[in-house]
Order: C-alpha cells, then structure tokens, then sequence
C-alpha cells in the first residue's frame, strides 16, 4: 500500500523540457519533480524592456482617459507596474478603468496589487476574452488600453476595433533568445532529446526554435513529444509543420501539468 506521504508520481522516468523565462521556470519545474519527472530547464526566452521604451512612460499621463485596461499575461502586469510605480506612489494614479486579465495568473498578479479584475476569461483565445468585456456592456467607442508584449497576436485589437472600442495596443516588455546554458541541461538536450518538451507561449516556441531548430531535433530524436499551453503555442507549432502531442485544455500552467499528468496514468 502506498504511504499516505507519498504524492503520486505519474512521470516518474519522464525527462521534461522548461523553456519558459528563467525567472518564471520555477513554480512548472518544481511541480513536474513533484510528479517524478527529470527536469531539464532550457529557458530560450528573456524577459526585457520593450524597444521603445518611452510608449509606456507615456500612456502613464492619459491613464484617466481609458474605460479598460487588458493584461494578457503575468509579464506584462509585472513590466508596466515596474514603470508606473517610479513615476506615481499610489496606485489611485492608475485611474478608474475597468481590467480584464487573461488567466487566473494575470489576475492574481493584479488582485495582490489590490486592483478588482472584472473580466477574467479561463482561455487566452482573443474572442472569449472581448466575450468576457462585453458581457459587462457595450465596448462601442469605448477607450481600451491593452498591454502586452511586442510581438503579440493581432486578433485581439481587431476584435475590439469590430465592436467599435477605440485601442491603444501598447508593448510593454518583449521577448528575446536566451543563450546561457549554467546548468547544462541545453547541451544535454541537443545530444540525448528528452521525452517532453514544455512550451508556454508562442515565443517560447519561436525562440527555441532559432536556437535548436526544432524540426530537426524532434527529427533526431523521435521519441520526443511535445505539449502546448494552448491555441497560440500550437499554432506557433504548426507553423514550422509539428503537431503537439498535447494542448492542455485549461490554457494555463495548471493546465498543462494536468495534461502532462494524464500521460503517465
């Protein structure tokens, strides 16, 4: 019988791949050793400040003027608030919009700043979170602050533009390859593959794959499958001509440890 300490262990055996950003690679691979896997963290992506830097400085003057203010991920939360907070001491300046994050991650990174998010849609698909804002009214001429990174999906401006908002679509970070390899575990990879790799986002894809050419090495190493966080990152796959093996169906992290779970069962 199993001890009643003992977590299950469903990828015991499994070696996985993290390619999130070093500082957000952490909580997903400290869960996956939960569940027994060996984790490689390969992160291919840094988190940096966007290439014009003085479009966030300023869109902090009109604040006031916007009606919502959507955040699509945990970095661009952390990235605006980091330049809004050495400009302003209380988080009042930031005015009386409405926010809609995507994913409960984004908006628990705005709930700690004591911020009410009003719309929170579970998938980071453009239409349900546009479904999630208009639930609470009209979006016809209305002034929507989206920030996000540089290089971002351009569905969700239109589909606001569609229903008649007004958007400032504002980068507020960007995504660029990371090189380093402390651990070892890069190297290890292109010689050996691994049975999974993680991908997050559809710059994590992109960035992995102008590092170890992605095709090639699932070419080399056939037994490696790969998991997708959801709809964006598997089209990122798709577009250099791979299938994921798996797309969570909660697009979060969660989602995608669950995904990996049903795996090993």
């Amino acid at each position: 019988m199993k001890g009643h300490d003992q977590a299950p262990r469903p990828l015991l055996g499994q070696s996985v791949v993290v390619t999130r950003a070093r500082e957000q690679a952490g909580g997903l691979a400290a869960s996956l050793r939960e569940r027994g896997a060996e984790v490689l963290e390969v992160p291919t992506i840094k988190i940096v400040p966007p290439t014009n830097p003085r479009v966030v400085t300023e869109v902090l003057t009109g604040l006031n003027e916007y009606d919502w203010i959507v955040f699509t991920s945990p970095n661009g939360v952390a990235a605006f608030f980091e330049v809004f907070f050495k400009r302003f001491r209380d988080m009042r300046d930031v005015g009386g919009a409405h926010f809609a994050a995507v994913g409960p991650g984004t908006a628990a990174k705005l709930e700690a700043l004591h911020l009410q998010v009003e719309a929170v849609p579970e998938e980071n698909v453009a239409a349900k979170i546009v479904k999630a804002m208009a639930k609470l009214g009209s979006l016809d001429n209305l002034r929507v602050l989206l920030l996000r990174a540089e290089v971002a999906n351009p569905d969700l401006p239109r589909l606001l533009e569609e229903l008649g908002a007004i958007v400032d679509d504002v980068p507020c970070y960007q995504t660029v390859l990371a090189t380093e390899d402390a651990s070892g575990a890069a190297a290890r990879l292109a010689e050996s593959g691994a049975n999974w790799i993680t991908f997050t986002s559809g710059s994590t894809v992109e960035q992995f794959h102008a590092r170890f050419n992605l095709p090639e090495l699932v070419r080399r190493f056939p037994e490696t499958k790969l998991a997708s966080i959801g709809p964006d990152t598997s089209k990122a796959l798709l577009a250099l001509g791979l299938k994921p093996a798996i797309e969570a169906r909660t697009h979060t992290i969660d989602g995608l440890l669950k995904a990996l779970e049903k795996t090993g069962d």
